[in-house]
């Protein structure tokens, strides 16, 4: 019997240190496509048109553009929901991806684990001629982005990694070993046939671009990643 009861007292304890939203509505959307969004306000969060994927992501601190971060079933990218939760005021931007992880496990029965896998990547790595960028004095780095622009002063070269993954739709890691901040303009010709992070065309300018503008280079490679691996979700939300 004592035993019963410290297992009580620790279940009772666990939820109470797991933070949980006050009220959660989730509705189906049939829309196909189109643009979704996520609004945070200090005691609701709005999500709509969004894709499970989108939200799973959103709630482990990965962008929602590295779709190859989550392996799971198809239509985690195709089926829309709108989804409304409210909170108490003061909550902090941790807490609130706490209590998304939390409604996902209990609205849609989501299971998942994290784990390693051999994926192909994109390695950023120095042309053969060396840089062709300007080495910044310290500070705080700055970019300004626009279709087929970057324009970019005092980032390291693990933030321009990052930010060519989001144009690429691939894992982009830093191997150029160069230190410090730079500043830069790159331009290139974006294919408009083709998706923003999409399309060999639009891959190819870019990558030329990178090369011939930066003096640095994008290889393909095969590298361990770390992805979220789904092991149960429900298509249909309990409690609705």
């Amino acid at each position: 019997m004592k035993m019963l009861w410290v297992c009580l007292a620790g279940a009772v304890a666990l939820s109470a240190q797991t933070p949980a939203f006050e009220v959660v509505s989730i509705k189906a959307n049939p829309a196909t496509g189109g643009v979704s969004s996520v609004r945070n306000s200090p005691q609701r969060s709005t999500m709509e048109n969004v894709t499970l994927q989108k939200v799973i992501l959103g709630a482990y601190g990965i962008p929602d553009d590295r779709g190859y971060a989550l392996s799971g079933p198809n239509w985690l990218a195709t089926e829309r929901f709108d989804i409304q939760a409210t909170y108490a005021a003061g909550t902090a931007p941790a807490q609130l991806r706490q209590m998304i992880q939390a409604m996902l496990a209990e609205r849609f029965k989501l299971a998942l684990h994290r784990e390693t896998r051999q994926m192909p990547v994109l390695a950023l790595v120095v042309g053969k001629n060396g840089p062709k960028m300007h080495a910044a004095e310290a500070g705080q780095g700055r970019t300004s982005a626009g279709p087929g622009k970057l324009e970019a002063s005092k980032i390291t070269m693990q933030k321009l990694a990052d930010l060519l993954g989001r144009l690429t739709g691939q894992q982009v890691i830093d191997a150029t070993e160069l230190q410090g901040g730079f500043d830069f303009t790159l331009e290139w010709t974006p294919d408009e046939t083709q998706p923003a992070t999409g399309g060999d065309a639009g891959g190819a300018s870019l990558f030329a671009a990178v090369q011939e503008q930066l003096g640095l280079k994008l290889e393909g490679r095969k590298a361990p990643v770390e992805i979220l691996v789904v092991d149960r979700v429900e298509k249909v939300p309990v409690g609705n």
